[in-house]
């Protein structure tokens, strides 16, 4: 069994670097208000108080998940400390993960997927996940199979590089203009019968990360709209060619 007080000592440190401004200051279409940290902390906390009682209600229907509880203390935990040592008692071996940085591709394996979490940690020092407490599903399958649905807000100050697939040195890079950044994603996690993630998915939104940290412009601007119109000379290419057959 866990130790939930390492959760929450993790919890109690503050990770953001202060001050915080008041909204954020991104490029997208409405201005929105940061969230604090001793917010964040609370929304977290929340989460598992939460997420006890959605357990223990499908426990009184005969659905017996109580080990989600405690996989989703030390998954918590393992990030927010950065401590992999507990891998193997949270995920199979031969885990695969999907994320829009693979460009397609699946992570396949522990080593694989620890790798590509750090590319964000690198990139984002200060970088928190805290999960809203009114938005997370779990699923029962006839089958048997568990699965789990989380949104989250991920804080934090993106002052350096995010590589990109495959999270190395020749990888595709995002360079971050130091904007303090929240923005939210969407997990998704299948369990073996043995209580481990074997399957994960994290859905977010390219634009909205790359406005919100200062990279993109904003949709009413000169240059986003010079953006999209570039955009067009593939598609002009392409007609021409299928109508042109010899270029």
């Amino acid at each position: 069994m866990f130790d939930f007080n390492l959760l929450l000592n993790e919890l109690d440190k503050p990770r953001l670097r202060q001050p915080l401004p008041e909204f954020l200051p991104s490029n997208r279409g409405v201005q929105a208000r940061v969230i604090a940290e001793d917010e964040l902390n609370k929304m977290h906390r929340e989460f598992f108080v939460e997420l006890k009682r959605q357990i223990d209600f499908l426990g009184g229907h005969g659905i017996d998940i109580g080990w989600l509880y405690d996989w989703a203390a030390k998954y918590t935990w393992s990030w927010l400390a950065r401590d992999m040592s507990r891998n193997d008692e949270i995920y199979t071996q031969d885990l695969r993960y999907v994320d829009p940085t693979t460009f397609g591709r699946t992570i396949v394996g522990q080593e694989e997927f620890v790798k590509y979490n750090f590319a964000f940690l690198d990139a984002i020092s200060d970088w928190r996940y805290d999960p809203f407490p009114d938005q997370f599903y779990i699923d029962v399958t006839a089958d048997g199979e568990t699965r789990l649905v989380i949104r989250y807000m991920g804080s934090g100050y993106f002052d350096g590089t995010l590589r990109l697939y495959p999270y190395d040195d020749t990888a595709p890079a995002l360079t971050g203009a130091g904007n303090f950044v929240q923005a939210c994603a969407v997990d998704r996690y299948h369990f073996s019968p043995d209580g481990l993630m074997c399957f994960g998915e994290t859905l977010w939104d390219f634009m909205d990360m790359a406005q919100s940290a200062g990279i993109a412009p904003r949709d009413d601007s000169w240059q986003f709209k010079a953006l999209m119109q570039a955009a067009r000379l593939p598609a002009l290419g392409n007609r021409l060619r299928r109508r042109v057959p010899f270029l």
